[in-house]
């Protein structure tokens, strides 16, 4: 299984640490981390479907997809439906990537600087996305759905070790979720961010 894109800095076996500058700009696209995440959500897809999705045309996804192939974010797959004229993708697995792996030059503080905010305007946009449509989910879903801010007083290591934590909860419940592979699921995305601020 794949887990979302996170900075955490404890990865497991099934998580690829980004650590070239081509990688990190292969996320920096919009339509590529757009792509990546609908990959996430489904076992796999096809270009022609992908664009159904993210509302691109199959030879743009193509080309996105094959960027993100390139650098060992998505993969080649067999479906089960046996149609061997289109490819089939998947998501090769979790991301992990750090800033602080990239400021040692100019180029990669700038390129780290871009991913971060493609994927927070990502993020930003589905949550938003859902504020705009919360009602047609109907009220089991609305008064499922939760929002939290929290603010405490931690060490970095208090910080990353809350981090930690919380996303062995998030893959408890991926676990739960494949074995009773219920009619009532739907993809939930689940936003965590813990980051300094002035009070």
């Amino acid at each position: 299984m794949v887990t979302s894109v996170t900075e955490n800095r404890k990865t497991r076996d099934d998580i690829k640490r980004v650590s070239t500058l081509p990688e990190l700009k292969a996320l920096s696209h919009p339509t590529r981390l757009r792509l990546l995440h609908a990959l996430k959500a489904h076992d796999s897809l096809t270009a022609t479907q992908l664009g159904e999705i993210v509302e691109e045309s199959p030879a743009s996804v193509s080309y996105h997809v094959n960027q993100l192939a390139a650098s060992g974010f998505v993969e080649e797959t067999d479906n089960a439906s046996g149609d061997g004229r289109q490819r089939w993708w998947r998501a090769a697995h979790g991301i992990s990537w750090f800033p602080t792996d990239f400021s040692d030059s100019p180029h990669g503080a700038t390129a780290a600087e871009a991913a971060k905010a493609v994927m927070l305007e990502h993020q930003w946009s589905r949550l938003m996305e859902y504020g705009r449509t919360a009602t047609s989910w109907g009220p089991d879903w609305t008064d499922a759905t939760f929002s939290a801010d929290n603010v405490l007083r931690l060490t970095p290591s208090q910080t990353d070790a809350l981090g930690v934590e919380l996303l062995e909860v998030v893959e408890r419940y991926r676990s739960v979720a494949a074995a009773e592979e219920s009619q009532d699921a739907a993809v939930v995305m689940v936003l965590l961010h813990g980051f300094p601020t002035q009070t």
